[in-house]
């Protein structure tokens, strides 16, 4: 399925211009030099030049072009390259521009336990990180509303690998420590989210939008990338337990810092939760719920 917001367009360049220049048609040709007799006097023309009496440029082609409806600047990309591009498929979800417009994924698919998002129609690792994996075979994944919770403020991001067959990984740094994220199952990873790396807040602030980690592909004639994942009804008591852990977890932390506030009302731990802790604690705190590749 292509992006609903992605437009096509006839146009015509020039083939032999060092810089194609893609013009929309608007109804007709209009009789600019190239679409009449007065071709002749152009200086890329003269270069190579021909023995025929067209009336207009033997160089002008035609041909369809897309665009993206929802860029405030409208580019035109030739219509075989948008295949290739996140336009052409399930990957628009993702999109910035799009995003912008619409719905979050999480607003779209609902769900929620004790305040913590938990949309439905994604797959979820036992160390909190999120599968979207399209029919198409297509796929996304990034870190959970648990998880970014737990993580608050992130300062900065380091994709390991961006692209290639392997398990999607990278190092968030929060509070100077150095924490790594590891999705269990491996993909071919075409994308990775680049723009966090300029700005981290969004990893945190919109973790089933922008704030995406991997774009991928399913590994022909391996198992699925969903395997051993944690899915439909089976994510929100996996959810209240994993809140559960938590807040025993923090009550064991809160016993020898004397009263600090770890938790909310209700019990559900409160948000930036390794701002308040020692680098020990975070460190013990991450190895319990984020690490390795449990599933």
């Amino acid at each position: 399925m292509n992006c609903p917001f992605l437009k096509e367009a006839r146009v015509k360049y020039c083939e032999i211009s060092a810089y194609r220049k893609m013009i929309p048609i608007a109804g007709h040709v209009g009789q600019e030099t190239c679409s009449s007799e007065r071709y002749v006097e152009c200086a890329v023309y003269r270069r190579h030049p021909q023995d025929t009496q067209e009336p207009q440029c033997p160089y002008l082609r035609e041909s369809r072009a897309q665009y993206c409806a929802a860029s405030p600047v409208s580019r035109l990309v030739p219509y075989s390259e948008t295949l290739a591009s996140r336009c052409g498929g399930d990957s628009y979800r993702y999109c910035d521009a799009y995003l912008s417009i619409v719905a979050r994924p999480a607003g779209r698919r609902g769900g929620g336990v004790a305040g913590i998002p938990v949309p439905r129609g994604l797959s979820y690792s036992a160390n909190h990180m999120w599968l979207d994996a399209a029919k198409s075979g297509s796929c996304h994944i990034g870190l959970d509303a648990f998880l970014a919770r737990v993580l608050g403020a992130v300062e900065g991001i380091t994709f390991l690998k961006q692209t290639g067959v392997h398990r999607p990984s990278a190092v968030l740094t929060v509070r100077g420590v150095d924490l790594e994220v590891v999705f269990p199952n491996p993909i071919l990873v075409t994308a990775s989210n680049l723009y966090l790396r300029a700005h981290p807040a969004k990893l945190t602030a919109d973790p089933y939008g922008m704030g995406w980690l991997f774009q991928g592909l399913q590994l022909p004639g391996q198992p699925s990338v969903a395997a051993g994942l944690i899915c439909s009804d089976a994510v929100a008591p996996w959810i209240e337990r994993e809140i559960g852990r938590m807040s025993a977890f923090l009550a064991e932390c809160r016993s020898s810092r004397h009263g600090a506030t770890l938790m909310n009302d209700g019990g559900v731990f409160g948000p930036d939760v390794l701002q308040q802790l020692s680098r020990e604690e975070t460190l013990r705190l991450f190895h319990e719920f984020f690490w390795g590749l449990r599933v």
